[in-house]
């Protein structure tokens, strides 16, 4: 197969190029080759060429884990310093779930850690730190009660205590088009968990 732009082994800002991706394999067909890479924070993604090669409009140079952390910057009135979120990188969305439960617990007064950043990032280290079980199972309302579901068997499902708080309010359609429309992946997914289950594990470490 020829390679226009040879980029196996290059670092491209947190990216490092592993392989070129076979052509059915591709995410799409209208990009040309893409590369499979591998983020800092140990996320594979499959990137075009024109993304990686400086030749196009656009240069990618990380999974996605940056905008995430960018867009919790520009979005919140916590003034976490990226040090202390560069701690978090590995698994962002967990850090996420905790500043969201940390926040609506605190109700009226969430503003309070915009002044007290100190006593916010201790309590995020403990609870990132703490032997909390987030496998453990945890039923759900496929459709929650909220949006108009029922306490009924056809609308019960197990899901990870991870995946059950990180989906909320919306219905399994919902998020599952979300985890798919913005890449979102967690060990902690029930999906991930069953496959490690089929192998003779549980899927996580």
């Amino acid at each position: 197969m020829a390679k226009k732009y040879n980029l196996e082994n290059q670092k491209i800002g947190k990216l490092k190029v592993l392989s070129l991706v076979p052509v059915q394999e591709r995410p799409t067909q209208t990009h040309g080759n893409y590369w499979l890479c591998e983020c800092e924070c140990g996320n594979l993604v499959k990137v075009p060429t024109s993304y990686l090669s400086g030749k196009g409009n656009y240069t990618q140079t990380s999974c996605g884990c940056d905008r995430k952390k960018k867009a919790f910057q520009a979005t919140t009135y916590v003034n976490a310093s990226d040090d202390f979120l560069e701690k978090y990188k590995e698994n962002f969305e967990k850090f996420l779930l905790i500043h969201r439960a940390l926040i609506r617990t605190s109700g009226n007064d969430a503003q309070y850690y915009k002044y007290h950043l100190e006593e916010y990032e201790n309590i995020v280290d403990y609870f990132w730190n703490t032997f909390y079980d987030w496998a453990k199972p945890s039923l759900d309302h496929i459709i929650p009660v909220s949006r108009g579901g029922k306490n009924t068997l056809d609308n019960f499902q197990f899901l990870t205590t991870f995946e059950n708080l990180s989906k909320r309010d919306m219905t399994m359609v919902e998020w599952n088009n979300f985890k798919k429309i913005t890449n979102t992946k967690s060990d902690y997914y029930i999906e991930n968990i069953l496959k490690g289950n089929e192998k003779g594990g549980l899927g996580i470490e």
